[in-house]
């Protein structure tokens, strides 16, 4: 499974960066984006990264790519699904890792995430 070979940081422990992290830096923007996917997804008692990882995987059935997220998002109804659209959009964002509107189409989004984890636990 794909989550298994990554060791995401845990909801506390994404948390407890962003509050921590009084800079204004590109990895504080990809753990608020990620927060708000999290906190956004449908699924309830949906709480650790991981977990939503391991949901969209079932749902897109492919890799986590943007195009692969963008596609699945393009299916969804908001008068059904407004949430997890908002956390789809959300985890959208996050594939522009330098924050100028340059989306890297080549990662997936457990790679995205583990960038995040690295630079959090280093610190």
């Amino acid at each position: 499974m794909v989550t298994d070979k990554y060791n995401f940081l845990s909801y506390d422990e994404l948390f407890d960066a962003i509050e921590n992290d009084l800079s204004d830096n590109k990895f504080k923007a990809l753990a608020q984006l990620l927060m708000s996917a999290v906190t956004d997804w449908h699924a309830l008692n949906l709480r650790e990264p991981k977990n939503l990882i391991i949901e969209l995987k079932k749902e897109i059935n492919n890799k986590l790519t943007f195009d692969s997220i963008e596609g699945y998002l393009k299916k969804l109804k908001p008068s059904h699904h407004a949430w997890k659209m908002e956390a789809i959009s959300a985890l959208l964002e996050m594939f522009d890792f330098e924050r100028k509107n340059l989306f890297d189409m080549n990662i997936e989004l457990p790679e995205i995430i583990e960038r995040v984890t690295q630079h959090y636990r280093q610190k």
